[in-house]
């Protein structure tokens, strides 16, 4: 085999991620399988390449939606209003105009790793929502700040201007 520049801590780091050695070794002499995972939240957080992330955008508050039986039949897009709205304005109508609220950010941080230039022209509010014990609710914002990708936790008493897209799904015709 040849590993042409490949250092020993390079190599070590998927060892690691597999396990560490026992593990590597029992999975080439095949008394272990090892199934990877298509997308896991910190690598979907990593591929939005946000320089700034509000701490309390974890795992924990944010878990990752499962994939819906229906999910081919729903993309994520983008709505604007055409007016300021609150929070719980947006939350009411949104489904009336027959979209989708996001169940996680795993499907916006898609949309922010494929589009990621979106968030530089106007903030993206995800449209999945965190309760701090104090019983505000907050949702995770992808915008531009001092012309870096930043990951907020918005207070969702504020007002939104028609700027902002509230990232939902829609039905694929």
């Amino acid at each position: 085999m040849k590993y042409g520049s490949l250092t020993i801590d390079q190599a070590g780091e998927p060892v690691n991620m597999l396990g560490g050695m026992d593990a590597v070794e029992a999975l080439l002499s095949g008394k272990k399988k090892v199934v990877l995972a298509e997308s896991t939240w910190r690598s979907l957080l990593n591929a939005c390449k946000q320089e700034l992330v509000n701490g309390e955008f974890t795992e924990e508050h944010y878990p990752l939606e499962p994939v819906a039986d229906d999910e081919n039949e729903w993309e994520i897009c983008e709505h604007h209003f055409n007016e300021t709205v609150t929070e719980e304005e947006a939350f009411r109508r949104l489904p009336e105009l027959g979209y989708r609220l996001l169940g996680g950010p795993r499907r916006a941080m898609e949309f922010v790793a494929k589009n990621p230039d979106l968030q530089m022209d106007h903030p993206l509010v995800v449209t999945a929502r965190w309760r701090r014990p104090k019983g505000l609710w907050y949702a995770p914002v992808f915008y531009r700040d001092d012309g870096r990708r930043s990951l907020i936790l918005d207070w969702l008493v504020v007002a939104f201007n028609p700027i902002c897209g509230w990232l939902v799904l829609r039905k694929r015709y």
